[in-house]
């Protein structure tokens, strides 16, 4: 059965309300033929992106737009931005796979900015995600740079792409195109949902000599039963 738009929204909406860490009260949700919009608020950056989660989760989600702003409560004691700094490379430094050497971190008005280099295209997520933790947050702009220790040919990392995707019960590789140029891995074709297109993307995240991913999957339309 394919879900009509409403039946998304009341689906969306149930999860925000169902999540303790989101007010769902101040968030507006959207469906246009599949694709949703997320306006409103919420009380961290953490929660914006949970709330993004919870729209991915829905059957017949096709893509997502989150506009949602991080209003911290009135009577959180929201850290200034030196010690949102700080936060955030405490957490770099506490995770055991992340080298902080060539990590830069500056904070303006709750705005994370990350900037510098690390050796894999995972590390530059996994240091977002560092950043989402940490509490004042209100906003991340990544600018980090891959620069793997070793040059691995595209034909290679095209190789390792497509075999992790075989091994991928979500994806099926014979709809998925994967290009490699210097580096940058672009994904075409088409996935069912969400979770495979998550999946897929790993993939290529967890691929070694990956430099950036360009990300052009698209869910199939559902089809509607006749009435």
């Amino acid at each position: 059965m394919v879900l009509s738009d409403e039946e998304i929204k009341k689906r969306i909406v149930d999860d925000l309300y169902w999540d303790a860490s989101i007010d769902a009260s101040k968030v507006e949700v959207t469906v246009d033929n599949g694709w949703v919009t997320l306006n409103g608020m919420v009380p961290s950056y953490a929660a914006r992106a949970r709330a993004t989660d919870a729209a991915c989760r829905i059957p017949d989600v096709i893509e997502v737009d989150n506009n949602l702003l991080v209003r911290y409560p009135p009577e959180a004691a929201v850290p200034a931005d030196a010690d949102i700094k700080q936060n955030v490379l405490y957490n770099l430094a506490a995770d055991p796979d992340m080298d902080t050497t060539d990590i830069r971190v500056s904070v303006r008005a709750g705005t994370v900015t990350l900037e510098g280099s690390v050796d894999a295209y995972w590390k530059r997520h996994e240091a977002q995600w560092h950043a989402c933790r940490a509490r004042g947050v209100c906003d991340i702009v990544n600018e980090l740079a891959v620069v793997p220790t070793r040059s691995i040919a595209d034909r290679a990392i095209a190789d390792d792409v497509e075999a992790a995707l075989e091994r991928s019960a979500r994806v099926d590789v014979e709809e998925v195109t994967v290009e490699v140029v210097d580096g940058i891995v672009t994904l075409t074709g088409r996935v069912p949902d969400w979770s495979a297109r998550r999946a897929a993307v790993d993939a290529v995240a967890f691929t070694g000599g990956v430099v950036d991913v360009i990300d052009l999957l698209v869910i199939r339309q559902p089809v509607m039963a006749a009435p």
